[in-house]
């Protein structure tokens, strides 16, 4: 099964970040029920890994953290065909990404050792723009986007199911973060 694990976004956040999906010229908006804030991609993992798992994440204080965004961005170039809205660093987020990529590993999934680079993606695109596209979408990332933050309280792991009418998330388990974890 293909999961993963991440933040849930509250309404006014949300309704945000929708508002803009507007902005972007290029690509198609990722649907409002699948925007999310991913801590951990699991990939595709047995229903052993994802049942320890769950055990393991019920077991384990998780810190709760601080979710700020700063604007609008990509991937080197739009490489990945992606835009997003970049968070903050935060040391409670980093910290939760260490701890639920621990357990994660503790429990068999193999997640690549990459540097966590925390955003909410708001657009998939099949290649990268060039021309007007491209001049079009640098105007996009230069403009000025308001997006509440949020205290996370939760994080949830996710079944993806991908079919032709795009990826389905549906939660199937939560996990209360603590600050008393951090």
């Amino acid at each position: 099964m293909r999961a993963f694990l991440a933040l849930p976004l509250p309404e006014t956040t949300l309704a945000a970040l929708v508002a803009a999906q507007d902005l972007i010229p290029v690509g198609r908006p990722v649907p409002e029920d699948n925007l999310h804030l991913t801590i951990a991609f699991l990939g595709e993992v047995s229903d052993a890994v994802l049942a320890e798992l769950d055990d393991l994440l019920s077991a384990t204080p998780l810190p709760t953290a601080q979710v700020d965004f700063d604007g609008l961005g990509t991937f080197g170039d739009m490489e990945r065909g992606l835009v997003f809205a970049q968070v903050l660093p935060d040391a409670g987020l980093s910290a939760l990404h260490a701890k639920v990529a621990q357990v994660a590993r503790m429990a068999g999934a193999d997640l690549p050792r990459r540097r966590f680079r925390p955003h909410v993606t708001l657009s998939r695109a099949n290649r990268q723009p060039t021309g007007p596209a491209r001049d079009r979408l640098a105007a996009a990332l230069g403009k000025r986007v308001e997006i509440p933050g949020f205290a996370a309280t939760e994080l949830v792991l996710f079944r993806s199911t991908l079919s032709s009418a795009g990826a389905r998330h549906d939660p199937l388990a939560h996990y209360p973060l603590s600050p008393l974890a951090a």
